[in-house]
């Protein structure tokens, strides 16, 4: 019965665990600043400190709860988070993060939990080094797993290496290196969820590599539709370009027909013509975005519509054909009468 027992509650804690894993990666994702730093390849000293100082408070509050009581023994993320941090932010925020979220654990005397931490955040920066393609880090996923004999016959075949088993491989590592580092020194120096049987260690690895390709599929999946949605706002964008550089030579074309048509009968006007399409132009070139406030709109409108545009003098045009005026400039009184002759 005991055992049964035992059994129970190092299931229900390790599930616990990639629980508490997948809503740190959750509640993370929700804030802007770290979508912006996360998904940024190429980051700057300043970049990698907000990465750093976003992950580190519940890492924190998590190694800070384990140590108020056995009940919340979950909680504790400390080398899945310092070595996510390497492997996110390179070999400098790993272990600089995974020093930073042991420190209630050294005050709890665990002496061996900052160099594990900053071992782990080393491992995940070396990690990311040694990648070519950064992209197929977001390829570790809680499935994995089940890759691993597609991976070999790659590997073996083709001599090609799948890059998101190294993560996987340097989980399982981790795991069993620090159950390693416990039976060869003091329990009290650094902390484990305690297990009777040898299947134990089994789900301890497994929870270990849950609670690394948890937060990364979380993260990849707001990655992907970030993309998306990106992608849609080009497509929208070129879109209305097309339809624009459709639009303007029509606009333009019909202007200058208006304008020759008044150089004859008003030569004033046909000047004013030209420099509200000079102004209008103008703004057409200063101006690339889609979409423009309202004010501008409507003084574009007021210019375009005003005495000289291409709709007024259209009507004026129509109405000196039908009715036609007297011609005032020599070059129509010397057509006329030479008509007449």
């Amino acid at each position: 019965m005991r055992t049964i027992g035992s059994v129970q509650d190092l299931l229900f804690t390790l599930m616990l665990k990639v629980g508490v894993a997948s809503s740190f990666a959750a509640l993370l994702v929700r804030w802007t600043a770290f979508r912006n730093v996360l998904f940024t390849e190429n980051r700057d000293p300043d970049q990698k400190l907000k990465l750093m100082l976003s992950m580190a408070p519940p890492l924190l509050v998590g190694i800070t709860l384990r140590l108020v009581g056995y009940p919340y023994r979950f909680a504790d993320l400390s080398l899945e988070g310092a070595f996510l941090l390497g492997l996110l932010g390179g070999r400098v925020v790993g272990p600089l993060g995974g020093a930073i979220v042991t420190l209630p654990a050294l005050l709890a005397h665990e002496w061996l939990a900052m160099p594990a931490a900053s071992a782990a955040g080393l491992l995940g920066g070396l990690i990311r080094q040694a990648i070519p393609n950064k992209e197929d880090i977001w390829n570790f996923g809680p499935f994995t797993f089940l890759n691993i004999p597609r991976a070999v016959v790659r590997l073996m075949r083709r001599a090609e290496m799948s890059w998101e088993m190294v993560p996987l491989s340097a989980c399982v590592g981790l795991e069993l290196g620090r159950v390693t580092l416990i039976d060869a020194t003091k329990p009290t120096w650094l902390f484990a969820i305690d297990f009777h049987r040898d299947w134990g260690l089994g789900l301890s690895v497994l929870a270990t590599v849950m609670s690394v390709a948890v937060p990364l599929k979380i993260w990849n999946n707001t990655r992907i539709e970030m993309n998306l949605e990106s992608h849609q706002q080009l497509l929208l964008k070129a879109r209305m370009d097309a339809l624009s550089s459709q639009i303007n030579p029509h606009f333009l074309f019909n202007t200058l027909n208006t304008v020759a048509s008044l150089i004859r009968f008003d030569p004033d006007m046909a000047r004013i013509v030209v420099l509200k399409l000079g102004n209008i132009l103008r703004r057409l070139l200063r101006k690339h975005e889609t979409f423009v406030p309202l004010r501008e709109e409507s003084t574009t409108t007021s210019i375009s519509k005003s005495p000289g545009s291409g709709a007024t003098t259209s009507r004026s045009l129509s109405r000196s054909t039908i009715r036609p005026s007297k011609p005032s400039s020599p070059t129509c009184s010397f057509s006329r009468s030479w008509r007449t002759a």
